[in-house]
Formats: C-alpha cells, sequence, structure tokens
C-alpha cells in the first residue's frame, strides 16, 4: 500500500510500542549477560533463557502485526471519511463536514456573513473574507438591506458552493420569533448556521 501522507500523532504514540520492546530486549540483554557472569550459563539456565528469548520475539512479532493492522486500518478510516491529511485536525476537519453534510469553503474562517433581521427587517453584512476564485458585488465589511443587492449576492455564493461541493456558515442576529423563523428557512438553504443571537 502506497503510504498516503504523513503519519498521525495518533499513529507515531503506536510506534513507541517499539520503542518499548527495544528497552525490553536491551533489560533482556542485561539480564542474560549477568546470568551469564554470575555462573548461570548451565544447560539448564541456557534453555530458560533461550525460551523467554523466543517468547519475547513471538510478541514482538504480534505487536508488529497489530501496528501494521492498526496503520491499515487508520489508513481506510481516513480514505472513508475522506480526511486530507493523516492526522487529528484533517480527522476532526473531515468529521466535521461530515456531520454538516458540506465541507468547509473557507479552512480558517468559514463564516462569510452576519445576517439580522429585526421585525421582518433583513441586514446582511459581510464577515468573512471573500475568496479569490469568488465574484460578488459586496466586499468585507459590506452591510446593506437592499434586497437588489443581497438576493444576487446569495446566488453568486450558492452557485459558488455547489461548484466547489462546500457550505459557508452564517451568523444570525434576531429580534423576534417571526425574525428567528424567517432568517431559518431563508438563510439555511444556502448558508450552514454558525451562532444565533437574540438581540435584547
Amino acid at each position: 500500500m502506497k503510504e498516503a501522507e504523513p503519519r498521525s500523532d495518533w499513529v507515531l504514540g503506536l510506534s513507541l510500542v517499539q520503542v518499548m520492546l527495544l528497552l525490553f530486549f536491551a533489560a533482556m540483554l542485561i539480564n542474560v549477560t549477568e546470568s551469564v557472569e554470575s555462573g548461570g550459563q548451565g544447560v539448564e539456565g541456557t534453555k530458560a533463557l533461550q525460551a523467554r528469548l523466543d517468547a519475547a520475539m513471538e510478541k514482538d512479532a504480534q505487536l508488529e502485526k497489530q501496528l501494521g493492522d492498526m496503520t491499515l486500518f487508520v489508513e481506510e478510516l481516513r480514505l472513508m471519511v475522506d480526511a486530507k491529511a493523516l492526522s487529528k485536525e484533517g480527522f476532526q476537519e473531515a468529521i466535521e463536514s461530515l456531520r454538516r453534510g458540506y465541507s468547509l469553503c473557507h479552512k480558517d474562517n468559514n463564516t462569510l456573513i452576519e445576517a439580522s433581521i429585526e421585525n421582518g427587517v433583513e441586514t446582511v453584512q459581510i464577515i468573512g473574507e471573500i475568496p479569490s476564485d469568488l465574484e460578488v458585488n459586496l466586499v468585507k465589511g459590506d452591510q446593506t438591506s437592499n434586497l437588489d443587492q443581497i438576493v444576487p449576492f446569495i446566488q453568486d455564493v450558492y452557485q459558488y458552493e455547489k461548484e466547489h461541493n462546500c457550505r459557508f456558515n452564517y451568523r444570525l442576529r434576531y429580534a423576534t420569533d417571526n425574525d428567528y423563523r424567517k432568517a431559518r428557512e431563508g438563510f439555511e438553504k444556502y448558508f450552514y448556521p454558525e451562532k444565533m443571537i437574540k438581540n435584547g
């Protein structure tokens, strides 16, 4: 199997088993040396030491096999969840994408807008970075209640999400229960909710 990307911290942690085995063998060698020096080199003593060494070698082979099986399992799991990297962070990102149903459009800060609805009046503020390959009519920092600006912006963002198979987050501020329902029905066709904040 082709080794894909650097091993995760967890898999590297498993390789400590090998270090422990080396220490175990070192201890065994010291034990054998001490036994020989103290006159325990008789036939029975040698057979007993050989049996212990054989058992240790068998245990080492078992642990090596377990480590190989575990490494193969982790790689298969990475492919199943589509983790981009064989690391803790890579798996966390993949699991988050599975939970959301979509991958992140922007790895560092995926929250693109803050929507505010107060008594039915919608306001959208761009709070995230616009990807360089996403052409929209608003830029970071812009805020508007003009539907002639909001609708084309959301349509362009949605087209980008479909092309990249990803979904941006949005943050919501609302005043009433009706505002809350209206916002979720409207914005969650296009965005994944990051945070819901009730004003007042």
